[in-house]
């Protein structure tokens, strides 16, 4: 059998990622993922269905797991720009929408993104749309200082400081279909919220997003953050994990690759070791957190380290793994025999007979996920999960 070649897609690079929600969804059509937004972060930074972050497994415990399949569907369908109208004080980042309830709770551990203005007091914020729609307005409103995380958020906690027209719908080096919006940062220092809007103008229907965000102070020094090192799960000894960066047209600039130890495979290590490599020997990109120093540090904990490119270049990155491969030719177990240790390239045989293989990291995490989603040929989601051969 061949090495398989696994590609691990950034934070805001996410194309795998991105159909992970159930496919009987009406309305999907996308959120902020730079800065990460909070339903992105609990709907791919993590289990689902056994949440390990406090403050994801609260908002699931109140309001469920469906919300976080949904996690592209956070509207409301009449909005037409009244959202002081249909959104209460409290509910800001639930959009009003009782399926997203749990996203508004007041808490001081909702987990955040380092942020700082480029060198011209401005950020782009990435959006990934995995629908198009005409556009009215995009908004933007940050809390003011002295606001309590503790506390509801209401309008009064937050003042608007950026509003944007329509922007293109582009892709990139992965796929991905995204808007990017470039604002001016107000002055802030230390923890906040950033509240979003997406207006359609070719319907009332409008998209909601909190991002909680830790400025950093200061300015990014000449790096401006692109993305960030999703490891939703260990890497087998062994394995090699390549670094590519792109350019504005998609050619690559760079590639760094690193082989993992035994001691290096887990979820909080291997991005560190990437990071190392990539900041001694990349002249274009660094990967960790953002310091107020301007530094930027490999970070230890799971899913903190972010992606930061040259300032001034619209550059793209992927990142690949090659390893030990899963799956095998023949004798393959029914579903759902062994569910819970199925990996990429696993090989089941469906309730109607035919073969299936689980999809590459980091999409197979879903392949040990809730049979009625994810089942071969009969869950809901399927084929998110799984390559029918």
């Amino acid at each position: 059998m061949k090495t398989p070649i696994v590609r691990l897609l950034a934070l805001g690079a996410v194309t795998t990622l991105a159909a992970l929600a159930p496919a009987t969804r009406a309305f999907a059509h996308g959120t902020m993922i730079v800065p990460e937004s909070r339903i992105h972060r609990c709907a791919f930074d993590g289990n689902v269905e056994n949440h390990q972050d406090p403050a994801c497994r609260a908002a699931i415990d109140l309001g469920g797991k469906q919300a976080m399949y949904d996690w592209n569907g956070l509207r409301q369908a009449a909005a037409d720009g009244r959202h002081r109208e249909v959104i209460p004080d409290g509910k800001l980042c639930s959009g009003g929408n009782p399926d997203f309830i749990g996203l508004g709770l007041p808490r001081n551990d909702w987990r955040t993104t380092p942020i700082a203005p480029g060198s011209d007091g401005s950020f782009e914020f990435v959006f990934h749309g995995t629908a198009p729609h005409a556009t009215r307005d995009w908004q933007f409103y940050l809390t003011r200082d002295g606001w309590d995380p503790t506390r509801p958020l209401a309008w009064s906690d937050v003042d608007p400081f950026c509003t944007s027209g329509p922007v293109p719908l582009v892709g990139d080096a992965q796929g991905r279909q995204v808007y990017r919006i470039r604002c001016n940062l107000p002055a802030r220092s230390g923890r906040h919220v950033i509240f979003a809007i997406w207006q359609r103008s070719d319907s009332p229907e409008a998209f909601y997003s909190c991002s909680d965000v830790e400025f950093t102070g200061g300015t990014d020094d000449g790096w401006r953050q692109i993305g960030r090192v999703d490891a939703p799960e260990d890497l087998a000894a062994r394995s090699t994990v390549t670094f590519r960066l792109f350019d504005e047209s998609g050619a690559d600039l760079e590639q760094i690759s690193v082989k993992i130890k035994q001691g290096q495979r887990t979820r909080a290590r291997w991005p560190r070791v990437l990071a190392r490599a990539v900041n001694a020997r990349s002249t274009l990109a660094r990967i960790g957190v953002l310091k107020p120093s301007g530094k930027i540090v490999p970070s230890k904990q799971v899913n903190d380290n972010f992606v930061y490119a040259a300032d001034g270049r619209g550059l793209r990155f992927e990142i690949d793994v090659t390893g030990p491969g899963g799956g095998g030719g023949g004798g393959e177990p029914v579903y759902p025999a062994g569910i819970g240790s199925y990996g990429p390239g696993t090989r089941v045989r469906g309730s109607d007979g035919a073969l299936y293989e689980c999809r590459p990291f980091p999409a197979s995490g879903w392949c040990n996920q809730a049979p009625s989603a994810y089942a071969p040929a009969t869950g809901s989601a399927w084929q998110d999960a799984w390559i029918k051969r």
